[in-house]
C-alpha cells in the first residue's frame, strides 16, 4: 500500500475522529482488533462481563477500533464437516454497544450477514437499534451462491443503511481465494464501491501470493477507471493447533502445505504462526506499494484457547509496527493513566487505573515518504 501523507499537518490522532473517519482517511493506516460476541441468550451481566474482559485484555493495544463478527452456520459452504460445532452467538450490534461502554468510547466495525435476516423488515428493525451506537458496518452476503436467502441483498441493505442515520458508512469483505479462482474480485470491489462501500476487510490471510495479486489487480483496475482505490484491511489470525488449522481451511482460507507444515511442526505453533504472518504482512506491503491501494491491519482474536488469544495480541503489535514502519513516519507508543475508570457499580467499587496505549505520530511535518 502507499499513502500520500498530508504536507501541512502532522498525523496526530484526533479525539473527534470517528472510526468511520479513520477508515475513510487513506492518508494514514488503520488498525482493528476483532472479536466474536458471547453465546446467544447470555444475560446482560454476562455480556457486560465479556465486554469488560475483552477490553481489559486488549487495553495495551493501540487500535483504532474493534471488529465484531456475525458468525453464521454457513450451511452449504462445503460438504466437509465443520471442525468446531456451530453455536449461535449473540447479536454483534448489541455486543459492539457493550464494548463501547466498557472501553469508554471505542467504536467497532459491526459485521452483519444481511442475507441471513428473515426479512427486509427484520433487517430494518435491527438497523434502527444498532445505529444508536454504531456507525461502521461490514455488510456480508450469503455463504453459498446456490442457496436462496430471505434477507435483503447487500445493495438494498446499503440503501437502507444510508437512510437510517447520517454518519453511517459500510464496507465489504474481500476474498483473495475467490480472485484466484474466478479472476474478477478486483471488478467486484469496484462494483461494491459504486454501491457505496468505503473500505474492504479481507478474509484471514495465510497465502501472501493470492493477496498480493488481488491488491495489485485492484490498484490497476482503479487506475484504468480513473478512480481512487478504497482501503483494504489485511486480516490475520494466529493458529496454535491442528484443529484451528482445519477450521481456517474449512472457512475457505488457502493455506500452502509448506506453511501448514511449518506451523504445526513447530514446538510453539501459535508463536510460529505469528512469525510467519508478520513476514507475510511485510511482504504484502512491499510487493503492493506501486498499486497505490491504501492498507490497514486487522487481527482476529476469536479463539477460546489462551495461547491463541495471547498470540493474537502479539500479532497485532508486530503487524502494526510493520505497517507503521512502512508508512515512513516516526512513531512511538505512549500510555495514559485513566484514574476515572471503574468497574460497573455494584460489582467492584475500587477505581481501576487503566493504562491505555495510544499511537502517537511524532513527526511535526510528515515527509512524503514511500516504502523503502
Amino acid at each position: 500500500g502507499h499513502w500520500d501523507a498530508p504536507s501541512t499537518a502532522p498525523l496526530a490522532p484526533s479525539r473527534t475522529m470517528t472510526l468511520v473517519d479513520a477508515l475513510k482517511d487513506t492518508s494514514r493506516p488503520v488498525f482493528l482488533f476483532g472479536v466474536t460476541p458471547p453465546l446467544e441468550g447470555s444475560s446482560a451481566d454476562a455480556i457486560a462481563d465479556a465486554a469488560d474482559n475483552f477490553v481489559q485484555k486488549s487495553r495495551g493495544l493501540a487500535c483504532d477500533g474493534y471488529i465484531v463478527y456475525d458468525i453464521q452456520e454457513e450451511a452449504g459452504r462445503t460438504a466437509d464437516a465443520r471442525p468446531f460445532p456451530f453455536r449461535k452467538l449473540d447479536d454483534p450490534g448489541a455486543f459492539a454497544a457493550a464494548l463501547r461502554k466498557a472501553s469508554g468510547g471505542t467504536e467497532s466495525v459491526v459485521y452483519k450477514c444481511v442475507a441471513e435476516t428473515k426479512s427486509e423488515g427484520e433487517f430494518q428493525s435491527w438497523l434502527d437499534e444498532a445505529t444508536r451506537e454504531t456507525s461502521a458496518y461490514n455488510l456480508v452476503g450469503g455463504a453459498s451462491s446456490s442457496q436462496e436467502y430471505a434477507g435483503p441483498t447487500i445493495q438494498r441493505a446499503a440503501e437502507m443503511l444510508r437512510k437510517t442515520k447520517r454518519g453511517c458508512a459500510f464496507g465489504g469483505v474481500t476474498i483473495a481465494e475467490r480472485h484466484a479462482k474466478k479472476g474478477n474480485e478486483h471488478e467486484t470491489l469496484c462494483a461494491k464501491t459504486d454501491a457505496g462501500a468505503e473500505w474492504f476487510i479481507s478474509q484471514a490471510i495465510y497465502d501472501a501470493d493470492m493477496t498480493i495479486k488481488l491488491v495489485n489487480d485492484y490498484g490497476a483496475e482503479c487506475e484504468r477507471r480513473g478512480i481512487q482505490p478504497k482501503r483494504i484491511v489485511l486480516t490475520f489470525a494466529p493458529c496454535g493447533r491442528e484443529k484451528t488449522m482445519k477450521f481456517i481451511k474449512w472457512l475457505g482460507c488457502s493455506v500452502p502445505e509448506a506453511v501448514e507444515a511449518e506451523i504445526l511442526g513447530a514446538d510453539n505453533p501459535a508463536q510460529k504462526s505469528v512469525e510467519i504472518l508478520v513476514a507475510m504482512c511485510e511482504r504484502i506491503i512491499a510487493e503492493t506499494k506501486q498499486s497505490k491501494v491504501p492498507l490497514g491491519v486487522s487481527v482476529e482474536s476469536v479463539s477460546i484457547f489462551k495461547n491463541e488469544k495471547e498470540a493474537a495480541r502479539d500479532l497485532f503489535r508486530l503487524t502494526q509496527a510493520v505497517m507503521l514502519d512502512a508508512y515512513g513516519v516516526q512513531w512511538s507508543m505512549r500510555y495514559a493513566i485513566d484514574a476515572s475508570s471503574s468497574k460497573r457499580a455494584g460489582k467492584d467499587d475500587k477505581i481501576k487505573r487503566i493504562a491505555t496505549v495510544v499511537a502517537a505520530f511524532l513527526a511535526g511535518a510528515v515527509a512524503r515518504t514511500k516504502f523503502a
